[in-house]
């Protein structure tokens, strides 16, 4: 589609997008600005709806697992969309099989998204590559 062209070619190539008639600063500034009210809402989510209070380290590696999700997304919106539903039904699996009552350590539910993470992670690293243009000046 012609959204998913000019987002490519924001992170790619820049110049060929504002030649295309693309505002590229305000694609880039509102990327941002829609990033930073999510992660907002993500941390509010966290702090009220699952403890209840601000606790320090409640976010438990989760920056990490996200930087992850986005390698694994390939830098695509679709694809991190994609990455954080996999990990989220493996942190909900995580609760399903504590219930179930398996006679495991609990501490071995609790890894096991992580550890589906860097697995998938660590078979995909040779084929992601970052944008072009990531992090260059205008």
């Amino acid at each position: 589609t012609h959204v998913g062209l000019a987002v490519r070619a924001i992170g790619e190539r820049p110049e060929a997008a504002r030649a295309a008639g693309i505002a590229v600063n305000r694609v880039r500034t509102l990327a941002v600005l829609t990033g930073g009210a999510l992660g907002g809402i993500a941390g509010g989510t966290l702090v009220l709806a699952q403890a209840g209070t601000f606790v320090e380290g409640m976010s438990a590696g989760r920056g990490f697992i996200a930087l992850a999700i986005v390698v694994l997304g390939r830098w695509h919106p679709l694809g991190v969309a994609l990455g954080a539903l996999v990990f989220g039904a493996a942190s909900a699996l995580q609760f399903a099989f504590q219930a179930m009552g398996w006679n495991a350590p609990y501490q071995l539910f609790l890894v096991a998204p992580y550890l589906l993470t860097l697995a998938i992670l660590a078979g995909a690293v040779g084929r992601a590559r970052v944008p072009a243009a990531l992090g260059k000046p205008l």
